[in-house]
């Protein structure tokens, strides 16, 4: 294995006989190893030490599991992939632990050569590959460069699994910051009331359970960038404060008065149409210029189908299926497909093909298309039925309270909070 960007690996395991195994036959494959026993250990290391990778057992001696180092380590190693190992029983548990940012788990007893294939794949993910030749993707890359040779913000706009991310990678690489850090922050998926503290941090006793001072992802992203993913979900009130960051280059952390100064490049993405959303009111205009100096706009892969067959194959080396064939037929198929979820979508069905192939023959017979392509429509079409329940449940229930909003959040019971952020996301 070639591991040139990433090759630091904290492996977590307190039985000794498969600590010892793991370490050898992961120094045998090309890693810089680092083994111990416990999770005491374990954060001792990690709030010193930067790792490109973690591999832990979710069940350690003491009061520090692996949930716990989890966490630690999005505290104090932004963006390295965390991959646990669980017994059969803890499954739900692992589950639980993607949810709050594993990159994946592995079940005991497991295969060895699975394992370094798993690593390896996130060894590859991590890294900044994008593939594609098509002119669409060229143009795309060559101007993004020219936007990392800048100090400008950069705003990646394209719909989701276009790989917008990969794109934010690859720009602080070829940046002048490409020593520093590079820290993501997913708005769509942090609740909006911790939004703030992740990104400023917070002053202990700041809020409840807030029983230490920590550190925000702008404190974390200093001398490299931060890439706000999905910003388009961002509330307006911090829309606001995010546009005092970009303005005076400075924040203070939730419960403190402290001035702290930043000088982390933001790159910033988004699968909405925000200038849509600014003259819809829902995004401030003034926020959407000042991170959108540099915009880059990624194809979705429908408009670069040319580029299907070498991702294709590039997701088969990737996962060790380097010996499977995809037929001509089975191409066909895959280039005439709209791809509603793009890149990430084709590597979900190449994959599942690639376990199903018999004699290592992807046909078009195997290729789940149509299964899936019918399996979006219901999901869109429940949506689509749920969002109209929930604006005929907060009709009614303004209806009933003369449109008092505090009295109908009481009786759909939610919090005066979430029921104005659904009114404005419904339209209400």
């Amino acid at each position: 294995m070639e591991v040139n960007d990433i090759e630091r690996i904290l492996l977590i395991e307190d039985k000794r006989a498969m600590r010892n195994m793991l370490t050898t036959a992961l120094h045998e494959d090309g890693w810089d190893v680092t083994a111990v026993s416990s999770g005491t250990e374990a954060l001792k290391i990690i709030e010193s030490c930067a790792f490109d990778i973690l591999l832990s057992d979710i069940c350690l001696p003491g009061n520090i599991d692996g949930m716990h180092i989890l966490r630690k380590s999005r505290e104090f190693n932004y963006g390295t992939p965390v991959i646990l190992m669980t017994a059969f029983g803890t499954v739900n548990l692992a589950v639980e632990a993607m949810k709050e940012g594993a990159r994946d788990f592995i079940t005991k007893p497991f295969d060895l050569d699975r394992l370094l294939s798993l690593l390896k794949r996130y060894v590859h993910s991590t890294g900044t590959d994008i593939v594609g030749s098509s002119p669409a993707l060229h143009s795309t890359l060559r101007r993004a460069l020219k936007g990392a040779e800048t100090d400008l913000n950069i705003l990646v706009l394209g719909e989701s699994g276009t790989g917008k991310e990969l794109l934010a990678r690859m720009i602080h690489r070829e940046s002048s910051i490409s020593d520093g850090p590079f820290v993501p922050v997913n708005c769509a998926a942090i609740p909006a009331d911790l939004m703030e503290s992740e990104l400023f941090g917070a002053e202990k006793g700041a809020y409840t359970g807030a029983d230490r001072t920590r550190a925000g992802r702008f404190e974390h992203a200093n001398g490299g960038t931060i890439f706000l993913d999905e910003v388009g979900d961002l509330e307006t009130s911090l829309q606001g404060k995010l546009l005092r960051v970009l303005q005076e280059r400075e924040y203070t952390r939730v419960g403190g008065s402290e001035i702290f100064h930043t000088n982390a490049r933001v790159i910033s993405a988004s699968n909405r149409e925000l200038k849509e959303e600014t003259e819809a009111g829902r995004f401030r205009k003034d926020l959407y210029f000042r991170i959108g100096e540099f915009p880059v706009t990624l194809s979705p892969l429908r408009e670069r189908a040319e580029d299907i067959p070498e991702l294709a194959m590039h997701f088969l080396q990737q996962s060790g299926h380097r010996e499977v064939i995809i037929t001509e037929n089975a191409m066909i198929k895959l280039k005439g497909y709209k791809w509603p979820g793009n890149i990430r979508q084709l590597r979900s069905i190449v994959l599942r093909a690639a376990a199903l192939a018999d004699d290592r023959i992807i046909d078009a017979g195997i290729l789940e298309i149509d299964d899936i392509a019918s399996a979006e429509g219901l999901l869109e079409e429940s949506a689509r039925a749920g969002k109209l329940r929930e604006v005929e449940m907060i009709r009614r229930a303004l209806k009933k309270t003369g449109g008092n909003r505090k009295l109908a959040a009481e009786i759909l019971k939610v919090s005066y909070r979430t029921l104005l952020s659904r009114l404005k996301e419904l339209d209400i």
